[in-house]
C-alpha cells in the first residue's frame, strides 16, 4: 500500500472512528511513531475538529433550511400562491432526516468527550519514549544493550 494512501486510511480511523494512534499502528502494522510524524506533518488535530465541525452543525443546517423552505410555503398560501408539490416533499423528506442525523452528531460528540475524559494527564510512556529520543538521543536498543551490560 502506498504511504500516502496509508496515511490517508489512518486518519481516517483516527478523525471518523476516533481511534487511537496506537490502535491504527497495530491495525496497519506500523510504529506508533510514523503515525505520530504523519500526525504532526499532515494537522490531523485541525482536520479532526473541522471534520467535527461539519458533521456537528449538519443537523441545524438542515432544520434551518427546513424551517425556512416552510415558511416560503406558507407565505405563498397566504398570498393564495400555487405550491409546488416537490417542496411539500422535500419538507417530509427533510424532517425523517433531522433527527438521525442529530442522533449521529451527538453520538460523535460523546466519542469525542469520552476520549478526551480518557487522556492520560502527565508524561505518558510515549512521551518519555519520545524525549529520550529525540532531546536526550537515546535509542530503546542503546538502554536494552547498556541493561545487559551493567551487570
Amino acid at each position: 500500500m502506498k504511504k500516502q494512501t496509508l496515511a490517508e486510511d489512518a486518519f481516517k480511523l483516527y478523525a471518523e472512528k476516533f481511534m487511537s494512534l496506537e490502535d491504527i499502528a497495530k491495525q496497519f502494522h506500523l510504529n506508533e511513531r510514523t503515525l505520530r510524524r504523519w500526525k504532526k506533518a499532515d494537522d490531523w488535530e485541525t482536520k479532526r475538529n473541522e471534520y467535527i465541525r461539519t458533521k456537528t452543525t449538519l443537523h441545524s443546517d438542515l432544520y434551518d433550511f427546513t424551517r425556512s423552505l416552510i415558511n416560503s410555503i406558507e407565505k405563498d398560501m397566504e398570498n393564495n400562491g400555487k405550491i409546488e408539490p416537490a417542496r411539500y416533499y422535500a419538507v417530509t423528506k427533510m424532517l425523517k432526516l433531522i433527527g438521525p442525523i442529530k442522533s449521529y452528531e451527538d453520538e460523535v460528540i460523546s466519542e469525542k468527550q469520552k476520549l478526551q475524559e480518557e487522556k492520560p494527564k502527565g508524561l505518558t510512556p510515549d512521551v518519555i519514549r519520545e524525549i529520550e529520543e529525540r532531546i536526550l538521543g537515546i535509542t530503546h536498543k542503546e538502554i536494552f544493550e547498556h541493561d545487559l551490560n551493567t551487570d
